[in-house]
């Protein structure tokens, strides 16, 4: 290589530099320039934070939004916990309520077979619920028998309850 084209090269790359220097001076003064005033440049600065906020706050509702979803899945299991409790409880309870007819019945039998007399003082003592139940199940003949055997005022009572019993 001889000077010549090395003084060349140099200088060809010299130009190059002042060049591309220029050109990159005059980006920043065209970027600049399009945001003219002061005005436009503190509205430029106050959207971008706007839209940092708003940017935030998406997610934000989003974290929100997962954690709402999180506990409508614990109610919803909650809930048909619930419901299965509940069915299970009216099980429950129609199998005592059978248990307790069952034994009203039983005792309904033993009462047909008591002499009225004795039957009519024992009702004197039970609850009167007790004792329409008892009376239901018993003979026409044998609880109007334990009737007559009791006072006024609580056979008149028990026949009142009686006839307002409805059958389930």
């Amino acid at each position: 290589m001889n000077i010549r084209t090395l003084v060349f090269s140099c200088t060809l790359a010299i130009y190059l530099v002042a060049l591309t220097t220029s050109v990159t001076a005059q980006d920043a003064e065209n970027s600049s320039a399009g945001i003219g005033s002061v005005e436009e440049r503190r509205l430029l600065t106050e959207f971008k934070e706007n839209r940092a906020q708003l940017n935030q706050r998406e997610q934000e509702l989003q974290k929100r939004e997962l954690e709402l979803n999180i506990l409508q899945d614990e109610v919803d299991k909650k809930l048909e916990q619930l419901e299965q409790l509940r069915l299970k409880l009216e099980e429950m309870l129609a199998d005592k309520d059978a248990r307790e007819q069952e034994r009203v019945n039983q005792l309904s039998d033993m009462y047909n077979r008591m002499e009225s007399a004795r039957a009519a003082d024992i009702f004197l003592e039970l609850d009167s619920e007790l004792v329409v139940g008892i009376l239901g199940g018993m003979k026409a003949r044998s609880a109007g028998a334990v009737l007559e055997n009791m006072e006024g005022e609580k056979a008149a009572r028990i026949s009142k309850a009686y006839s307002t019993l409805k059958e389930d």
